[in-house]
């Protein structure tokens, strides 16, 4: 055999091989040694591939919370998405009032008292309909992340480029979408 009949061949199985392996995708983000681990895992992964402009974010939260870890059924893990989104809420809360007694910029100020009064009012309220109104509670469920948004806007809108508001939006948006995905998913199961 010649060596340009060899090298056309292993450059043939080269491209059989690669165009035969699976491609990297969304769904293969879910890692296996996850799903060994139990039940929770699999929700987390089905909520999580939802959220796809937080995939990442989303995985690494609600994965060191060991409620959420546990959940059995989208009805458990909805609940406790829905505890921690009411506990950052309360937290970035907190933050940011320090930040606005530091600072005082009106645009911090807003976003320590309306937008995340909004955000841990719609959390609670999600809560609180999880047993009486599903509709409603996803409904609250998506709208808690609006006060994170807004506190973006208003942030931008003075030009404050601070790294600790900035992930503290994007988790409390995360965790918005990822109890809107989970919720919407119960009696699916």
């Amino acid at each position: 055999m010649s060596s340009s009949t060899l090298c056309s061949l292993l450059v043939t199985l080269c491209l059989i091989l690669l165009f035969q392996s699976p491609s990297p995708t969304k769904a293969s983000r879910s890692h296996v040694h996850h799903r060994l681990l139990g039940v929770g895992h699999d929700l987390i992964d089905q909520v999580c591939n939802e959220v796809t402009n937080y995939y990442s974010l989303c995985q690494k939260a609600l994965r060191e919370d060991p409620e959420i870890v546990h959940a059995k059924n989208f009805t458990e893990l909805s609940v406790a998405i829905l505890k921690l989104g009411l506990n950052r809420g309360a937290e970035g809360q907190i933050f940011l009032r320090g930040l606005a007694n530091e600072i005082h910029v009106p645009a911090i100020e807003d976003c320590a008292t309306i937008y995340y009064d909004a955000v841990i009012r719609a959390f609670k309220a999600s809560l609180g309909l999880m047993k009486s109104d599903l509709i409603s509670a996803n409904y609250e469920a998506k709208i808690a992340g609006d006060g994170a948004n807004y506190c973006d806007q208003a942030s931008a809108a003075v030009h404050i480029r601070n790294p600790k508001i900035f992930y503290l939006n994007r988790q409390i948006t995360m965790l918005s979408f990822s109890a809107f995905s989970a919720i919407v998913k119960i009696g699916k199961q």
